[in-house]
């Protein structure tokens, strides 16, 4: 048993470099991917952030994102369970895509794979989805999330600050920008986000915020222009994983099985209503949208 956790963390540890070590641009580049779901006019692009769990003995790859990305997939179908109604809800699987690229970082082509919804939660709760990547063939993990520990202190106001996104879709997926945190605490819908300068654009939502040494602090959702954007607090996200049964998302020490993850709920007591919120506040999530990618 010694020798089984001694080698799994030896293997996360290979696929996270030491924040010492790391270039943090290219870093978040490797661990970001764009994300698709619906089809036609009723089709959503976002960002997502890969990271690896030992499951089963094997490498597994996951994806954090906004839950408002995939949330136009959602169905409730209502079904009967020892003679009494239940509303089964399901999501269509999204897609996620990297684009291939030379030595001179000239896209060549791309690998699109399937990806289950696990963990959802609404734009007007904590806008945080969980995905499963379904097939790895490929789609290899180059490096894995690294999160900000769960006691960790609030980052300084002013703290420069790293995004990966999908700016204005696939055509910019993967793009790189910086900025400074410019507020913590900022209220809406009851729960808490944290403001920045790091410059999105509709496709960045659910992309990674990252501190200077590459960890992720945050997760980007909204915004009222590409330098006033609010994201998903890292602590908030500790706290959501935690009541949802899912912290080994965060914590790679934690064990996880197929079998416990099939038996997840994709929604939780907290999952949220229509999805929309205070759309007057902060007018826009930030997502690429519709067959011609118009922003709503």
């Amino acid at each position: 048993m010694k020798n089984k956790l001694l080698l799994t963390i030896g293997l996360l540890g290979a696929l996270a470099l030491g924040a010492a070590e790391r270039y943090v641009p290219e870093y978040l580049d490797k661990i970001s991917v764009n994300v698709q779901s619906g089809s036609g006019y009723n089709k959503s692009e976002g960002s997502g952030t890969l990271f690896v769990r030992q499951v089963d003995g094997k490498k597994t790859v996951f994806v954090w994102t906004a839950g408002h990305v995939i949330q136009h997939t959602r169905s409730v179908e209502e079904v009967i369970v020892a003679g009494k109604p239940v509303k089964k809800i399901s999501f269509e699987n999204p897609k996620l895509l990297r684009q291939l690229k030379n030595a001179d970082g000239k896209r060549v082509g791309e690998i699109t794979v399937d990806a289950r919804v696990i963990r959802f939660s609404a734009a007007d709760k904590h806008d945080l989805a969980l995905l499963l990547v379904l097939s790895d063939d490929g789609f290899k993990a180059e490096a894995s999330a690294e999160f900000y520990p769960k006691d960790g202190a609030l980052p300084r106001l002013g703290a420069r600050l790293h995004h990966c996104g999908s700016f204005l879709g696939q055509d910019a997926s993967n793009s790189y920008s910086s900025g400074h945190l410019s507020a913590n605490g900022r209220m809406l819908f009851k729960v808490a986000f944290f403001q920045s300068t790091t410059p999105a654009y509709p496709g960045s939502s659910g992309g990674i915020v990252a501190d200077d040494k590459g960890r992720y602090i945050g997760t980007l959702v909204r915004g009222a222009g590409s330098d006033f954007n609010l994201s998903v607090p890292v602590s908030r996200q500790w706290r959501w994983s935690a009541d949802n049964g899912v912290e080994w998302a965060m914590n790679p020490n934690l064990p996880i099985t197929m079998k416990e993850i099939d038996k997840l709920p994709i929604e939780g007591p907290e999952s949220g209503g229509d999805g929309k919120g205070e759309l007057k506040a902060h007018p826009f999530l930030i997502k690429r949208t519709g067959a011609k990618g118009g922003e709503k």
